[in-house]
């Protein structure tokens, strides 16, 4: 059994908050919320975010912002969407990467 290091427990936390959001688009789940639920920088969180693009797991507004700034999004997690290998991802029950 392999120890979850805090990077993925914080990805999967951002992952529930997106699979929540399909069903609820108005439940509000912000990186702020994550933050704080694991005791962590809201700049961890956006890194963990930045992480989940790069792999093609999520999409959305970082996708059409330029390099410079595609490292910080917004507050609010509601604008991202899984991906097709991102749903899979969570069907999956979020697994390390």
């Amino acid at each position: 059994m392999s120890i979850e290091s805090i990077e993925h427990k914080i990805r999967v936390s951002i992952g529930k908050a997106l699979h929540h959001n399909r069903s609820n688009p108005e439940g509000k789940v912000d990186i702020e919320h994550v933050a704080e639920e694991h005791g962590v920088s809201e700049d961890q969180v956006r890194e963990q975010v930045a992480w989940l693009h790069r792999q093609n797991l999520v999409g959305g507004p970082l996708a059409n912002e330029s390099l410079q700034v595609a490292g910080v999004p917004g507050g609010s997690l509601g604008d991202l969407q899984y991906t097709e290998a991102g749903m899979a991802w969570s069907m999956a029950g979020y697994p390390l990467l």
